[in-house]
């Protein structure tokens, strides 16, 4: 969809600075856009491309003057541009409601006129879904699960039996929602541990976006939770019983043991591991590669393993860098003193 600068301000309630009639078609890194093409600057490091881009326009904070391009004004460039994409691609896959053929869907499901269900779905019994939802090829919904409104299931997603949905939630390709848990009790000594029966669900809120290859077990007893607003990456392990406040974002390869309470706006960093039955305070933020062991207290910056407020973690790495140098130390000392 090609429409004008000054039609992409309008529409995102942002000011033009330069020629509002230049035509905006597509969207691009700031480094290789090229005439036609939008691009935006939010990190420090891109400064460096101002000067040279042949974007026709730019997203940018009001602290910038240039000449060279027209300047969409935004003070968060990177939300503004994320509109602009909106705008510039806008899904197509809306418009297609229908439930093709070869999908097996059971009689007593209960399916919205207005919903796509592609090819080779599986739709068990009692299985709600509302809406303006789209549901891609190959994905399984259990029976007794429900879908709300407006939701996107990509290709390939396992969606068990009693799950919750809520209303606008993205699943990517290849996740499954309501695995078993990890539940296993030892016998004796030595011998075989005998599965313990996961009976609980999984409940997913509104405006929750889960990524590529994404494994939540559903609860033991009761629900695993994920509340409205969460963000979850590619690649993430949450275990039964786990509960994630809202808004909270879950970067790449995260792994969260069972019962774990994760607070509202927590960022957990990539490859973060956290142990079962603790908890994390809203506002946390816990660095990449982090092993978290306890639990932590809300509001504050963490790193390390184990995971220690990040100034801590700091000055403890910057001795340890110095522990070459103090054992070298060390031993001229117990040298000189057996020559004494």
């Amino acid at each position: 969809m090609a429409l004008t600068v000054k039609e992409l301000a309008d529409k995102i309630g942002a000011e033009f600075k330069g020629d509002g009639d230049v035509i905006i078609e597509s969207a691009a890194p700031i480094e290789s856009a090229v005439k036609g093409q939008i691009s935006f600057l939010s990190n420090p490091a891109y400064k460096k491309y101002l000067a040279e881009t042949k974007a026709s326009a730019l997203v940018l904070s009001p602290d910038f003057e240039l000449d060279n391009v027209s300047i969409i004004v935004s003070p968060n460039p990177y939300l503004a541009f994320s509109s602009i994409i909106s705008l510039l691609y806008p899904p197509d896959y809306l418009e297609n409601w229908a439930i093709h053929e070869s999908a097996v869907v059971s009689e007593s499901a209960s399916i919205s006129k207005k919903v796509e269900i592609g090819p080779n779905v599986t739709i068990e019994d009692d299985v709600t879904i509302e809406e303006g939802t789209v549901i891609k090829a190959g994905t399984f919904i259990g029976k007794n699960s429900r879908i709300g409104k407006n939701c996107i299931i990509a290709p390939n997603v396992s969606i068990m039996h009693e799950s919750k949905i809520g209303n606008g939630v993205i699943i990517h390709a290849g996740t499954v929602i309501g695995s078993d848990g990890f539940g296993f009790a030892p016998t004796e000594a030595g011998q075989a541990y005998k599965k313990i029966r996961q009976v609980g669900w999984v409940e997913i809120g509104d405006d929750v976006e889960i990524g590529a290859n994404v494994t939540v077990d559903r609860g033991a007893i009761g629900p695993t939770v994920i509340h409205s607003g969460v963000k979850i990456d590619n690649l993430v392990q949450i275990a039964h019983n786990v509960q994630i406040g809202e808004n909270s974002i879950i970067v790449s390869q995260v792994g969260i043991s069972g019962s774990t309470k994760i607070g509202k706006s927590v960022i957990l960093a990539g490859q973060v591991g956290l142990v079962g039955h603790i908890e994390v305070g809203d506002n946390a933020m816990v660095g990449a590669q982090s092993g978290v062991s306890r639990s932590l207290e809300g509001g504050r910056a963490y790193f390390g393993y184990p995971a220690k407020p990040i100034m801590e973690t700091k000055r403890i790495e910057a001795c340890l860098r110095k522990l070459p140098e103090l054992l070298r130390r060390v031993k001229a000392l117990e040298t000189d003193s057996t020559k004494k």
